[in-house]
């Protein structure tokens, strides 16, 4: 009897703490829409950019400048995507702000002929030199793609977790390319193909 009362625990301990988990990741993610989530991280770049960068006075250079940058910072986003790291929240803001705080401190000394150039190869490099600390964050903070699929193997999921999904990591959903709009009048020459815009 006490071997039954005693797995009839560990099942309930093991349930509550699936619902404990669940309940961390939706208060992380603050049940927003991915969408939502994309056009919030693109304003927190942004303004991130605004802050530290030092900007031309003209306008139309001025929003130019920004959105080349962070579109760049959307390709950082992507490389970590493309090797399995799926970093998300405070974790993925830590290493935007440690990519940029060097590259905007450079380009305030003002001795950059082209920001923007020195910008972009900074930004694409930071991935592949700090290619281990980035791993081993992941895997210590659970944003390692590898880990979690193995972690759901082993985890012995039970059957009424089947078939579902995780939910998308801010990387995940930075990375993934948005379909165009779809205007309202006919054109003639539209091409009826799968279409997708960059980010910015």
């Amino acid at each position: 009897m006490n071997l039954f009362q005693s797995r009839l625990e560990a099942s309930a301990d093991r349930a509550q703490d699936e619902a404990e988990a669940e309940d961390r990741w939706l208060h992380e993610r603050a049940g927003i829409d991915p969408k939502e989530r994309r056009l919030a991280f693109h304003t927190w770049v942004k303004g991130l950019l605004v802050k530290s960068l030092p900007l031309p006075t003209d306008t139309a250079r001025r929003e130019r400048l920004l959105g080349q940058c962070a579109a760049e910072v959307i390709v950082m986003c992507r490389q970590m995507r493309g090797r399995g790291w799926l970093l998300d929240g405070t974790v993925l803001a830590t290493e935007v702000k440690a990519c940029l705080d060097p590259i905007t401190a450079y380009l305030r000394k003002g001795n950059v002929e082209d920001p923007f150039a020195y910008f972009r190869s900074s930004v694409r490099r930071y991935v592949g030199t700090h290619a281990e600390e980035l791993k081993a964050l992941a895997v210590r903070t659970g944003g390692d793609e590898g880990t979690q699929n193995m972690a759901a193997v082993m985890s012995g999921l039970g059957l009424d977790r089947i078939g579902q999904q995780r939910p998308a990591s801010m990387v995940e959903i930075v990375a993934t390319p948005v379909a165009p709009k779809k205007k309202v009048g006919r054109r003639r020459d539209a091409d009826k193909g799968d279409q997708t815009i960059p980010l910015l």
